[in-house]
């Protein structure tokens, strides 16, 4: 009886091995290679599978936008503008200091022609790039079409704020030094630039007057004994020269060039000719003086909704370059500030008579002419220093009959967002 048992069971055991092992030769022999297993299933799809838990890159709305101002509406006090999609742009921009700008620009003798041959001017928020208000002016056979982002006219001495920038930036120069010149209103003689003839040196000013008061000899002296070529050239691509500027509408690249003779390259630090400049442009740099020398993109879209007024898009403020440091952008920006208080500016600004006296302003004029056609560039690009956060660049081209310059459209732009702004409050 054990024993049959015994043998039933060892009979038992090895039909139960014989299974297993014919069990595994047919899961070998049976399961499918590689090669035919399905696309998702081989290891060259396995990144296929890891990219769609990746994190995708944001697509901002407005690269690719481009706005229409022929088809800006003002809609329950406000600007907009209907794409062909259907989508709605809410504009960045302020109703009643755009309409101020557009009737100064407009605006006519009493002859009926207009005071402006050519003017355009940009207002913005440094802190956010929030475009405040943008006005182009162009008249007669010789009008051109968004005046306010075209870099057609000269920088003249607006420019001196970068070589300022690039003083203290590389060569650390003491601002309050005073430097002794001669001559150099209208032109710059290499001997006022260098300084040959010392003796005859009767007049000094620091690096703050020569900004207030636009000594082109100073500035051109100074960049010419601290200043290479390459580092103008990297200055002014930090505030934004040669470069595309990022806006839903094309703006014209400012161009600069420095040449290698060191003469001419100190004329072009002090702003005779070489760079171009439009007033989008020269807001933005004017920004820098506020906001510790960030330039902010611009933009003028507040928000993108469907066509069923859902939000699609909000903007919000984008750091687009740093210019200098913040330690720097502040001391450039106290210099500069003497162009409004004591300097070119002046009458425009703190010495108006109806101006605040708590509202205060950085900023530089800039003046040059053509003789064919005869015309003069005059600039103003500043910025507020107090709670009130406007930057403008304002150009106005004349013709030698004149009505006002670019300062006293700044000056315009400056006090009627000012008194908007301590409406609000």
């Amino acid at each position: 009886m054990r024993r049959t048992t015994r043998h039933r069971l060892l009979t038992f055991s090895a039909l139960l091995l014989l299974a297993l092992a014919i069990a595994g030769v047919w899961a070998i022999v049976g399961e499918p290679d590689a090669s035919s297993a399905p696309p998702e299933a081989t290891s060259a799809s396995t990144p296929e599978l890891a990219s769609d838990t990746e994190e995708k890159p944001v697509v901002d709305p407005r690269d690719g936008l481009t706005l229409d101002p022929e088809q800006f509406e003002l809609v329950d006090g406000a600007y907009l503008q209907r794409l062909a999609d259907g989508r709605v742009v809410h504009l960045t921009l302020v109703p009643e200091l755009q309409r101020s700008i557009e009737k100064q620009l407009n605006s006519r003798d009493g002859g009926g022609k207009y005071k402006v041959p050519h003017g355009g001017v940009v207002a913005l928020e440094a802190a956010t790039g929030r475009v405040l208000a943008i006005v182009s002016a162009s008249h007669g056979s010789q009008a051109v079409e968004h005046y306010a982002l075209r870099a057609q006219a000269p920088s003249a001495s607006v420019f001196k704020l970068v070589t300022a920038a690039a003083l203290l930036e590389f060569a650390q120069i003491d601002p309050d030094r005073p430097v002794c010149y001669k001559g150099g209103s209208q032109y710059l003689s290499e001997d006022e630039i260098r300084g040959d003839s010392v003796s005859q040196e009767d007049h000094c000013a620091t690096l703050s007057e020569a900004l207030g008061w636009s000594i082109n000899a100073v500035i051109s002296r100074l960049a010419l004994n601290n200043l290479s070529k390459e580092d103008l050239e990297e200055m002014a691509s930090s505030f934004g020269f040669n470069r595309e500027i990022p806006f839903e509408l094309p703006v014209q690249v400012s161009e600069a060039t420095f040449v290698d003779d060191d003469v001419e390259r100190a004329r072009t630090a002090a702003g005779f000719w070489n760079v171009n400049l439009s007033p989008m442009h020269g807001a933005l740099i004017a920004s820098a003086l506020r906001n510790d020398g960030v330039i902010m993109r611009p933009t003028l879209v507040d928000r993108i909704e469907d066509a069923q007024g859902r939000v699609l898009f909000t903007s919000k403020p984008e750091p687009w370059l740093t210019t200098v440091t913040a330690a720097r952008a502040k001391t450039l920006s106290q210099l500069a500030e003497s162009t409004t208080t004591n300097g070119t500016a002046a009458k425009a600004f703190s010495k108006r008579k109806e101006w605040p006296a708590d509202l205060k302003v950085t900023g530089k004029t800039g003046t040059l002419a053509n003789k064919s056609p005869a015309l003069t560039f005059t600039w103003f690009v500043g910025a507020t220093t107090g709670d009130t956060d406007i930057a403008v660049g304002a150009l106005i081209t004349n013709t030698p009959k004149w009505w006002f310059k670019g300062m006293h459209a700044a000056a315009n732009a400056i006090l009627t967002y000012d008194k908007i702004v301590r409406r609000s409050k």
